[in-house]
């Protein structure tokens, strides 16, 4: 996929070149809002000249107007209007900001265009007001036109450190401008660097919130831009797709729905869109953007035909997306194009002349694109893309060793750079756009190579989740607890930064409180590498070796990873003494389908039909059981699934090993127990048991329950108050008999007025073997102001405030301190993740994982009130007579299947809801 910058700089770059708040030239400017004359007033003084203003008027009101237009980034019309009057005395920063942006913009003529050349140079060393912009305005379209085009990113680069530092160097140390110089360097170096551009593009955000005058000022606009390309390249995509949103916002108000400098802003809105998963809108995005192509060279209409193709690939329309590649490439060789957007477009299409057979095709066009990539340096995120897919084609054409060679210096600098981010980041995503995908395509290649030790290891990476990485803190020599709190301090200031980044954007908070969150992660960071300063060693993913995961399998036990792409299955199968793989080939993107289905299915059937798709569970079934998989598994009476992937938003007991014949399906949990782990190594960990057995939370006084015994556990919509949440009698019911199936041994119970987040925090809870909360369960945004999931308990009136409001938080659980061997969350969507568009388990399972418990019982969507007291009962008291937890829920799960006195007991959406993590 594109990297977004490139396809931006036309609208954005040459926007934020003349731009100043120095008194000599303080007077043209209106875009930093401290201009002497706005548009509307330069252009009111215009229209008003009349024919007998002398010409030195005229050239002031003309310079004025030109000034003016480019503060709001009308380039067209400042470029028509310089052409026009070119015979005044224009100003020079006015005569320099129109052929600048005439000859990035608007000049296709080679003629014209060295004309421009030589203007420029002309007046870079003339008596302009602004000294720094002759300089920087050459040094970014020099850097542009004569290095770019030759596809010297590093050159370009250094070029936009220069033009930076002259700014800071030459510019007045209020001037907002500076701004703007920061954002273009670190948007350039995005490509080159991730981690350092990260690093940049804070400097740019300080910058801001020190210079720029008001909130609404348009220099905000980069500064959004800026932190949504590093969202993306962290994984957050739906964090960059808000962003994107804001700026197109802004853009539509300050320059018109039709404006061709939103062209770039939708067609990267259309890419996030697909990222997310929602083709076919991103398909009718990036057409819709074809409405502002009205200065679009050849380049950039073939660019747009290209990525209307790769979003229709992505939507499963080969056919289609073939024939506008094969347009975009007609465009691109009619124009004599040459560059990195005619390689993109030969590589994309040649993914699906390789997906389709077409190996010779595949492989000749790919190789036409490589010249072009070879360019770059191996470090870019671009070349290390598509040096992938080249390898992939190579072993989806029976070239496998040539496609281990060609893959083998991605990879080694995948596992010592990006992992390294990883480490640093504490966080998943920050390799998910790039480093997952490039692990997967080398299991497979590894594995078609016969390389079973390397693809197991890119198999683990590829899976990486967030429950792994906080399971690693407990591995931390010493002082465990204070790394894990402080840690906890890092992801938690880091949320609150992206959460006030977000209500900046979308106008409801402002800077000042982006400034104080910026602020408070930065000392949590700080305290961070001062406490513990080989944090990251403790951090880095520490795959197996195949003979040490086989080491901490039971004979019973088999552990499966499943990998989908876009035309296979792949699983990979690892017994006590056994390795298996196989695979099972798609249709374009089918698995994924599947998987989408079966999950639409599952949330459609919690109304109470049964709409389970039994088709697409089969199929996904097979797909993921091929004949050597389920020969090394046969005799399995365990199956343990990782907790990351595309897997991980639907249980494995729902897929259906027979699908007719019988008065209903058989499903997978009928013939095997079921687990999911964060990653086998944490079996390793020994810890001190607690003393006591049993202690329950939950059943909180709220509103009067519902007259339906079959209510949903967090089913809320629009409740003004965490009162007014119905209060649920199963769950009182639940706890008292858990506590039941435990007798004397030592318990404690929180239910009813007791169930209030100051008793919980008061409360023992770290001499618990076994805890349990039975409630209401809320994900990020179902309740207005809730940005992250959330247990429901009494809110405390009495005592009102953050710390009592009946809601405890993800991050009021990561403080709590557990002991807990098992923590049973008899409530909705507990595995739900920490955000919008967050990863599966990333958010209660990790707070309480990062808490101290040790396994869990979580829940995929909305459980009824009565079925979930039945399951968590029935399986802790299964597991406290000596059955194995996962073979407890398991037997709880065919008792309620198998209940024909429970209305709607045969469908999984009633039985399934219910995970066992360890």
């Amino acid at each position: 996929m594109r990297y977004i910058f490139s396809s931006l700089i036309k609208a954005f770059a040459a926007a934020t070149i003349l731009v100043s708040g120095t008194p000599a030239a303080a007077q043209y400017f209106d875009i930093y809002g401290d201009a002497n004359r706005s548009l509307p007033e330069a252009q009111e003084a215009y229209d008003a000249m009349g024919d007998e203003a002398s010409k030195a008027e005229r050239s002031k009101l003309t310079s004025d107007l030109i000034m003016g237009l480019i503060g709001k980034a009308k380039y067209k019309e400042a470029h028509e209007l310089y052409v026009e009057n070119e015979s005044l005395d224009l100003h020079v920063d006015a005569r320099m900001g129109a052929v600048g942006h005439g000859l990035v913009a608007f000049v296709t003529d080679e003629t014209v265009k060295a004309d421009y050349i030589a203007q420029l140079n002309q007046m870079v060393v003339s008596d302009s007001c602004s000294p720094c912009y002759a300089r920087t305005f050459a040094a970014h379209h020099l850097a542009r036109y004569y290095f770019l085009k030759e596809d010297d990113l590093a050159k370009s680069i250094t070029w936009h450190k220069k033009a930076l530092d002259l700014a800071l160097e030459d510019l007045a140390p209020n001037d907002p401008a500076r701004v703007n110089f920061a954002y273009q360097y670190a948007a350039y170096l995005r490509n080159q660097d991730l981690q350092a551009a990260g690093e940049a593009v804070r400097f740019t955000e300080k910058l801001a919130f020190e210079l720029l005058p008001r909130d609404d000022h348009l220099g905000w606009l980069y500064v959004f831009l800026a932190n949504a390309l590093i969202a993306l390249d962290k994984g957050r995509t739906a964090e960059a797709a808000d962003l994107f949103g804001r700026i197109a916002d802004i853009g539509v108000k300050e320059w018109g729905p039709d404006n061709p400098q939103l062209l770039s802003i939708y067609q990267n809105t259309a890419v996030l869109l697909s990222r997310l998963g929602r083709n076919q809108e991103a398909v009718d995005v990036a057409m819709m953007a074809e409405n502002n192509e009205a200065y679009s060279d050849e380049n950039e209409l073939a660019y747009q035909q290209a990525l209307v193709a790769r979003l229709l690939f992505e939507a499963a329309r080969p056919e289609e997306a073939i024939d506008y590649f094969q347009t975009a490439l007609t465009i691109f060789g009619s124009a004599d194009v040459t560059g990195r957007d005619l390689a993109r477009a030969r590589s994309d299409l040649a993914n699906i002349l390789s997906i389709q057979g077409r190996h010779g095709d595949a492989l000749a066009l790919n190789h036409l694109a490589m010249v072009e990539y070879a360019k770059l340096d191996q470090t870019t995120p671009e070349w290390r893309e598509r040096q992938t897919l080249s390898a992939v084609f190579l072993a989806r054409a029976g070239q496998t060793a040539a496609a281990a060679q060609a893959i083998a210096p991605v990879l080694e600098f995948n596992e010592a750079g990006l992992l390294d981010v990883y480490a640093q980041d504490q966080d998943r995503r920050a390799i998910a756009s790039d480093g997952t995908e490039i692990f997967r395509d080398s299991m497979l290649i590894s594995l078609l190579n016969g390389d079973h030790e390397r693809a197991w290891r890119s198999a683990q990476l590829s899976v990486i989740s967030d429950l792994a990485l906080s399971a690693a803190t407990f591995s931390y020599p010493g002082d465990a607890e204070g790394f894990a709190k402080a840690l906890d301090d890092v992801r938690l200031a880091r949320n609150a930064e992206q959460a006030a980044r977000a209500s900046f954007a979308e106008g409801d908070g402002g800077s000042a409180e982006l400034a104080l969150a910026v602020t408070a992660r930065e000392a949590a960071e700080a305290t961070l590498r001062q406490g513990y300063p080989d944090f990251a060693e403790y951090l880095r993913p520490q795959p197996l070796a195949i003979a040490q995961a086989q080491a901490l399998l039971s004979e019973n036990e088999a552990y499966l990873l499943p990998m989908i792409y876009s035309d296979r299955v792949v699983t990979i199968a690892i017994t006590l003494d056994g390795f298996a793989w196989g695979q099972s080939m798609t249709s374009l993107f089918e698995a994924r389908s599947l998987i989408s289905s079966v999950r639409t299915s599952l949330d459609a059937s919690l109304g109470g039909e049964d709409k389970f798709d039994v088709d697409a569970a089969h199929t996904l079934y097979r797909y993921i059981f091929p004949s050597q998989i389920t020969a090394l598994v046969a005799t399995k009476a365990k199956l343990i699934f990782p907790a990351g992937g595309p897997l991980a938003v639907i249980p494995p007991s729902v897929l259906v090993t027979e699908p007719t014949g019988q008065s209903r399906p058989r499903y997978l949990i009928e013939d095997k127990a079921i687990a999911i782990t964060p990653g086998l190594g944490q079996r390793q960990l020994a810890r001190t048991l607690a003393p006591k057995r049993f202690a329950g939370i939950g059943a909180p006084s709220l509103a009067a329950p519902p007259s339906d015994r079959a209510a949903l556990r967090g089913q809320v919509v629009d409740a003004e108050t965490i009162s007014a949440l119905p209060s649920l009698p199963g769950a009182s019911e639940e706890l008292a008999a858990l506590k039941a199936a435990f007798a004397d041994e030592g318990t404690l119970v929180l239910s009813g007025a007791a169930a209030t987040e100051k008793a919980v925090r008061a409360a023992p809870l770290k001499q618990f073997q076994v805890l349990a909360f039975a409630t209401h369960g809320l994900v990020s945004g179902q309740i207005a102001g809730l940005s992250e999931p959330a247990l429901v308990l009494t809110p405390d009136n009495a005592n009102k405030g953050e710390d009592n409001d009946g809601l405890l938080t993800a991050s009021e659980i990561g403080r709590l301190k557990l002991a807990a061997d098992w923590v049973v969350l008899s409530a909705c969507n507990t595995a739900a993740g920490e955000g919008q568009a967050s990863p599966t388990y990333s958010g209660l399972a990790r707070a309480f994982q990062l808490a101290g418990a040790r396994s869990l019982l979580l829940s995929h969507w909305p459980v009824r009130d009565d079925v979930a007291a039945r399951l968590s009962v029935a399986t802790v008291k299964n597991s406290s007579r000596g059955v194995e937890r996962s073979e407890a829920l398991r037997q709880a799960q065919l008792a309620v299947m198998g209940d024909r006195s429970l209305d709607g007991a045969a469908s999984p959406a009633l039985w399934a809801p219910f995970v066992i993590i360890e």
